[in-house]
């Protein structure tokens, strides 16, 4: 419990969020259905079943499998690449940062890669990446729940701007070197047997719940019986931060969207696709894009200007998205080199070049 409150209290996100939503409960209007109870527990299911993937070492593990037959750096680079692609596609672009930051790093330490470039367009595609998927970020968690999309409605909004992402991913790699090297050599996996089949059983309930084939409360019991089964101690690692952050983002826009100016000026610029397209990126840049995806939504059911502005807002500034901030702060963590101000520079340039390029894209597949 002093961990889970430790981490809670460390985690500045969830601060200042927590501070706007207290602003609003005191000076703006806000109501018990401004919060998605179904967005929250889809959340909370994920999360849950994504500690115990970590807490067993799967995915480090699954990626060091990957990069161990590779023998040249662009090899290791595309290997990063698409797994930050693929793999955040269904364990949401949080985990694919957190599993693939620390490996980049120890990467680092046997041969010469460009670290910076590869981080950060690891992270964008890991932006790009979930998108393609209901349950791979949180705004299409919400928006799926929010305009009651099928599996099928949902795939033909992500998969378009996902194939341009995927060609855009290996034109990239002609900008890296195509250097010779030794192979690395990834450490043996221990699961136990039942506990793998547990996880995995209890993956198949939770995505069942997020796509809405069974009630969502039921998928959080199975996660949360699996999370008792595997390790009790998972319980205090499950990052419950980014649930209470939604809660408060919840509160905040139900309380802005109430407000008569704000409501007007979103009423006013909601009345075409293209400004919703354009308003949601732009939005994205400066509260981030699951707010955004929120607070849209309450004035217009043109899903698919919405779903392609807050995807393509993720790209840009550092707060477009949280998975932008979590990469930050997972680079300060681990660099020895007091490098973080490069990395925001460097993260930033490759970011607007790729929000230019998804802004054409979008438009594109707009009309």
């Amino acid at each position: 419990m002093t961990l889970t409150l430790k981490r809670i209290f460390s985690d500045k996100t969830l601060l200042v969020t927590l501070f706007m939503s207290l602003l609003a409960l005191i000076f703006g209007t806000v109501k018990p259905s401004d919060i998605d109870m179904k967005t929250i527990l889809t959340l909370l299911s994920l999360i849950i079943v994504i500690s115990i993937y970590e807490h067993l070492t799967i995915l480090n593990h699954i990626a060091n499998l990957i990069i161990e037959k590779c023998n040249t750096t662009r090899g290791i680079i595309l290997v990063i690449f698409l797994f930050s692609f693929f793999g955040s596609m269904f364990f949401t672009n949080d985990v694919a940062i957190l599993t693939l930051v620390p490996i980049v790093f120890n990467i680092s330490k046997k041969i010469k890669i460009p670290k910076i470039a590869v981080i950060s367009l690891m992270t964008i595609y890991a932006n790009l990446g979930s998108s393609i998927t209901p349950f791979g970020n949180p705004q299409n968690i919400y928006l799926v729940s929010f305009f009651h999309l099928s599996i099928v409605d949902f795939l033909s909004l992500s998969l378009p701007i996902g194939l341009v992402s995927f060609l855009t991913l290996l034109l990239c790699l002609f900008f890296f070197p195509k250097d010779k090297i030794s192979q690395l050599k990834s450490t043996e996996l221990t699961v136990p047997r039942k506990h793998l089949l547990a996880l995995l059983l209890t993956t198949l309930i939770v995505l069942l719940g997020v796509l809405s084939f069974i009630p969502i409360v039921f998928s959080l019991i199975a996660s949360l019986l699996c999370t008792a089964y595997v390790d009790r101690t998972i319980y205090e690692t499950v990052d419950y931060g980014i649930i209470l952050t939604f809660v408060n983002f919840f509160i905040i826009v139900g309380a802005v969207g109430r407000i008569p100016a704000i409501h007007l000026f979103l009423e006013h610029v909601t009345t075409t696709t293209f400004s919703i397209f354009s308003t949601a990126i732009i939005s994205s840049q400066l509260i981030s894009n699951v707010p955004a995806a929120v607070l849209l939504s309450k004035f217009t059911n043109h899903v698919s200007a919405i779903y392609l502005g807050v995807t393509v807002g993720g790209l840009g500034t550092i707060v477009a998205s949280l998975a932008n901030l979590l990469a930050l702060r997972q680079y300060h963590l681990l660099s020895d080199d007091q490098s973080t101000k490069a990395f925001f520079a460097k993260f930033t340039v490759y970011n607007i070049v790729y929000l230019l390029v998804f802004f054409i894209a979008g438009l594109l597949l707009l009309h």
